[in-house]
């Protein structure tokens, strides 16, 4: 495919157009949106204050020049490089986090994640059942995408966040820098061994693809790092099964446990939870009605 160059004199409403149908042409579904957003980031960097996208269409309805480097940003976009990478920023539950080469984009899905963790917490506030110090984990943390959230959500909580990869740690690293929230670098599986039974909250979104179902998208299967993605057997539940076993030895006396899993996983989810000894686990749907996540409870008294 070849690059999409810029034309003499053009005005952005015609090159964005232009670079909608180029997008399109290379597979890209968001073509139009993404367009849009590479204006606008270009068009931030030359100003120095936010651009949103309906700013972008406006200057391009009054004849606003083309930013430089929209040619190159749309087409390295085309040869389906992330978004996110070619902007440096993600865009999550209001935060804009730094995201790049070696660390797992967050995606939308798991905003609804944090959206479910934020409500049970806040559920314990309004029954004044929090402990004096509530403890919450994000295991495999990546970006830290949801520790980061949590930790500017979640009032008086103390957040940790558990990554072992050293690239995806270094991105979380900055994401969480003056949240609050701490970084653990380690293995999920082992790290905070001197919290046993003291934590409230855990939320994970581990790697939980199955080794075989290697992702269709480009953006995904060959910029998403492999360790962020894959969970480890056939179905995928290795490692999940592992955080679920994990979590409990963790978490308090009815402590909350989320996890983000495949649509295809939600009883191997729910047979994890409760083989970990998790009572009351709930299959989430995401917004697009699929089985996105699943939660339990670790018993107040084992029986």
């Amino acid at each position: 495919m070849a690059d999409f160059s810029a034309l003499p004199g053009e005005d952005l409403d015609s090159a964005l157009g232009r670079a909608s149908v180029y997008l399109a042409e290379a597979g890209v579904e968001s073509s139009q949106a993404d367009s849009q957003l590479l204006a606008a980031y270009l068009l931030e960097k030359q100003t120095g204050e936010p651009v949103s996208r309906g700013r972008v269409q406006t200057l391009a309805l009054l004849g606003t020049p083309v930013p430089a480097d929209f040619d190159r940003l749309v087409t390295l976009r085309g040869q389906r490089i992330p978004l996110q990478h070619l902007t440096g920023q993600a865009h999550f539950r209001g935060l804009t986090l730094s995201v790049g080469p070696g660390v797992f984009v967050p995606r939308p899905e798991t905003e609804l994640l944090v959206e479910h963790a934020v409500v049970e917490y806040q559920r314990r506030v309004a029954k004044g059942t929090l402990p004096h110090r509530p403890l919450v984990l994000d295991l495999c943390t990546g970006s830290g995408a949801i520790a980061a959230s949590l930790a500017t959500e979640l009032a008086g909580a103390e957040v940790l966040a558990v990554e072992l990869s050293k690239d995806a740690a270094a991105w979380a690293e900055r994401n969480l820098d003056g949240t609050g929230a701490r970084l653990v670098r380690g293995d999920a599986l082992t790290a905070l061994e001197e919290l046993k039974g003291q934590v409230t909250l855990v939320a994970s979104n581990p790697p939980y693809i199955p080794q075989g179902a290697v992702p269709k998208d480009p953006e995904v299967r060959d910029h998403d790092p492999a360790l962020a993605l894959y969970g480890g057997g056939e179905d995928g539940m290795e490692l999940p099964s592992a955080i679920a076993y994990r979590a409990y030895d963790l978490l308090a006396p009815g402590g909350y446990l989320i996890m983000e899993h495949a649509e295809t996983q939600r009883e191997l989810m729910r047979q994890a939870f409760e083989k970990a000894g998790f009572e009351r686990t709930e299959s989430i749907d995401d917004l697009a009605g699929k089985p996105r996540h699943t939660s339990g409870y670790k018993p107040v008294s084992k029986s």
